[in-house]
């Protein structure tokens, strides 16, 4: 061996070999059986046993230790019995590892220990450097290059993970390190289970730690930052820098990330600023953006949004991210802000306390509306997880996962230990099947991101997707190769695309999305009601229903256990969704038409409305009254219904307006008076902000559920009576349907890129819309016998 890096990467190499060998288990299961093995002080944390593997500096006995555990699996992936600690088959083993040690005297110092001047240099940013958090891991014997972005001590051998990011067609997964590199993995298909391909050279270019790492919405640059002062640029696909380092900042440079669909690099650092430039000419963009007293080291750029920036000075400001100019709005007295993900209309800010607060930009900053993580320990990193999900990382290693499913935010999944020290980093796949994290422990690991489970580390099998399609088989996922498939894959990524619609003998009413996204429910003019596999679009069963009523309305419950439908002079009829069974109707007590239906929640109560005026609540359990008696309005019918994720019932009575009523509360059903009697269709906003009321005259009108006041002018233009609306899982997008006979896409997030897009392809009304949760498809129903599918373009890209 010339050298003792290239010993300690060759002894990497035969342990990789032998876990191969040995039916590649992963980290988690080489640690348990471990313990089960030789006893709960025999240890192999996965952040060790991801260090020996990548050529990395272990003591014999953890190498003996590991390569035993591994023998204990046979040539089958069974479990064997394993060598004894003094067995001949080891000696090769510590022969191989004394003569790495040997040459420990000769191996390379770390660039980073010849660079005095990077270390002047961010000694002379240290008054802006954050306040450290109370608990810090060093070790008194590390070598103390300089203090992180944090304020922790960055010792001179650390891997460090600082960021990871997934490109925006998930082929490319890549982190930035404290060692001055730029590692990226190949991603293979979810459904593949392949190994991520790791590159065979990581990107130098860094004087340095690298801090922050984000892809443009394109796909084609990935811009970088690091504790050299300077922002880098790279060409995706020959992965070689682009141009010159983008320079401005006074000190480190502590995060990064594009605008404009990545015409323009945006970063903030220590200096307390945020610095453009123009990614095609490498031109700073306007004057520095002031305004902070600390290092910014957290950005955000919603979609049409501003621009927001996080500090040390526990500040956030907006920026109008088309000017640079500053907004009326801002947020202060956090603590140091680590972190900022955007869910829509809200921002979530993790701090340095432990602390996430939630922001409706909209609105004045709340105190009230935030979460503890339980320890109390620094959030250093925030990401949207499905829906409205939030997941964090924190310095104590936690990964936790907060849902507001139930109208109130809940951790519904916690790994209290997801990495050997802080967690720094962390992203969602653009197509949701993958966690990516980094941290102190220098190990990149894959996550489930609906439920935490672990997947393995970057370098491992992927063990599982977040949500398998049903009834497909894993080569039909296979990447296009041929050029129809390419067109295909290049055009809805896009603009919204129309699948070949499904034709049925009559007009088509209501559809809907279970909200686990498996299913897909049709109800037609007959009284069919029909699911679908919404990946092949083949029917799962036969119809559940014979000829009938009119299909009025489709409603899955929140938990999709149950699937109801609202059939013109029937019972409201109820299927289990596992076994496709009917479960009984609601008709225990007369009630006239029913017109409209809701499910609360939380599963547990349905709301009914329809030609006799009165609201009346069910425990769909058992299919009987509950306990609350029935709620009536001036005796008109009431046409729609919707409830909120906190429990706020709307429903429309022809003719008279819309009301309101908190399940919560029994005083009953309260007229918006600010509603209009010609309204005809209502939708909450994923988080139950947002009412929005389409009426007969085809506006629509958008009103604030805490003030009951409009939130802007209404939506006008479209071309007839408004049937039904639904609001997209990210909150950007309003469908509207009606009679003109087109569906619209409206922004409704304050976006200017784009107000809005039609979908034509339909020839009579428009009576149904529905988002799959993931947000990538949507479903319209119309009186021409057709339901569509329509292909809706990465959330985050500007497509019109």
């Amino acid at each position: 061996m010339s050298s003792y890096e290239d010993a300690l990467v060759d002894l990497g190499q035969r342990l990789t070999r032998l876990k191969v060998q040995r039916g590649k288990p992963s980290l988690r299961a080489i640690e348990a059986r471990a313990k089960q093995l030789f006893g709960a002080k025999a240890t192999l944390p996965i952040a060790t046993q991801s260090a020996a593997f990548n050529g990395r500096h272990i003591n014999v006995d953890t190498l003996i230790l590991m390569v035993r555990t591994l023998m204990s699996w046979d040539e089958y992936g069974e479990e064997c019995t394993p060598p004894s600690r003094r067995a001949a088959e080891l000696d090769e083993w510590r022969t191989r590892w004394a003569a790495a040690v040997a040459l420990q005297s000769t191996r390379r110092q770390p660039a980073a220990a010849a660079r005095p001047t990077l270390a002047a240099r961010v000694d002379d940013s240290r008054a802006l450097e954050p306040p450290r958090p109370a608990a810090t891991d060093t070790s008194p014997s590390a070598d103390i290059r300089m203090r992180d972005k944090y304020g922790l001590a960055l010792p001179v051998s650390s891997r460090a993970i600082y960021g990871v990011a997934f490109s925006p067609d998930e082929s490319l997964l890549a982190a930035c390190c404290a060692d001055g590199t730029i590692q990226l993995w190949e991603t293979p298909p979810a459904q593949d289970g392949s190994p991520l391909q790791a590159s065979d050279t990581p990107l130098t270019g860094h004087d340095g730690p690298v801090y922050g790492v984000a892809f443009s919405r394109d796909g084609r640059y990935m811009a970088t930052c690091g504790a050299d002062g300077t922002v880098r640029l790279w060409d995706v696909y020959s992965r070689e820098p682009v141009g010159e380092p983008l320079v401005g900042h006074e000190g480190p440079v502590y995060t990064v990330a594009f605008l404009m669909n990545g015409a323009r690099v945006i970063a903030g650092g220590a200096d307390g600023s945020v610095r453009q430039w123009d990614t095609y000419t490498l031109t700073p963009t306007g004057e520095a953006l002031q305004g902070h007293g600390g290092p910014v080291i957290a950005l955000a750029c919603p979609l049409g949004g501003p621009l927001v920036a996080g500090a040390a000075d526990g500040l956030v400001r907006l920026w109008e991210r088309s000017t640079g100019a500053p907004t009326k709005r801002y947020a202060t007295g956090y603590s140091p802000v680590y972190a900022i993900a955007d869910t829509g209309f809200t921002l979530a800010i993790g701090c340095s306390d432990g602390v996430v607060h939630f922001w409706d930009t909209r609105e004045e900053p709340k105190t009230a509306n935030m979460l503890r993580n339980g320890s109390g320990s620094a959030i250093y990193t925030l990401t949207q997880g499905h829906g409205s999900n939030i997941i964090a990382g924190s310095h104590d290693g936690g990964l936790r996962l907060w849902n507001r499913g139930n109208g109130k935010w809940e951790i519904t999944a916690e790994i209290l230990e997801a990495h050997n020290g802080p967690i720094f980093a962390a992203a969602l796949s653009p197509e949701g099947n993958y966690l990516a994290t980094g941290g102190a422990d220098g190990d990149a690991a894959l996550w489930n991101p609906t439920t935490l489970k672990f997947l393995g580390s970057a370098d491992e099998l992927v063990g599982e997707a977040s949500q398998p399609p049903r009834s497909i088989e894993n080569d039909e996922l296979a990447p296009a190769t041929s050029l129809a498939a390419k067109a295909i894959h290049y055009a809805v990524q896009q603009s919204p695309v129309s699948l070949p619609p499904f034709v049925f003998e009559q007009g088509a009413r209501a559809v809907a999305f279970s909200p686990d996204g498996q299913l897909l429910a049709t109800g037609t003019d007959d009284g069919a009601v029909q699911l679908w596999d919404p990946v092949t679009r083949t029917p799962i069963v036969d119809r559940l229903t014979a000829r009938g009523g009119m299909v009025r309305s489709l409603v899955f419950s929140p938990n999709s256990s149950l699937l109801a439908a609202v059939d013109a002079g029937k019972p409201v009829r109820l299927w289990n969704t596992a076994t496709f069974k009917p479960v009984g109707d609601l008709n225990k007590i007369p009630t006239g038409s029913i017109r409209s239906m809701a499910f609360s929640p939380d599963s547990q109560v349905m709301a009914t409305g329809g030609d006799d005026g009165t609201v009346r609540l069910w425990d769909p359990a058992t299919q009987e009254p509950a306990r609350r008696r029935p709620r009536n309005t001036y005796g008109g019918k009431i046409i729609a219904m919707t409830i909120s994720t906190d429990g706020l019932l709307a429903a429309i009575e022809e003719n008279a307006g819309v009301w309101l009523w908190d399940l919560a509360d029994e005083s009953g059903l309260h007229l918006l008076r600010v509603a209009a009697p010609s309204t005809t269709a209502i939708a909450f906003s994923p988080d139950g902000s947002v009412l929005a009321l389409g009426d007969t005259q085809g506006q629509v009108l958008l009103l604030s559920t805490n003030t009951r006041k409009p939130i802007n002018k209404p939506i006008i233009g479209i071309g007839g009576p408004v049937r039904t609306l639904e609001f997209a899982p990210n909150a950007c997008w309003l469908a509207i349907g009606g009679e003109d006979q087109h569906v619209w896409l409206e922004r409704v997030d304050g976006g200017s890129e784009m107000a809005r897009a039609a979908l034509i392809g339909h020839h009579d009304t428009v009576d149904g819309v529905a988002f799959s949760p993931d947000g990538s498809l949507l479903a319209t129903a119309s009186r021409d016998r057709t339901v569509r599918l329509w292909t809706l373009p990465d959330e985050d890209r500007d497509w019109c």
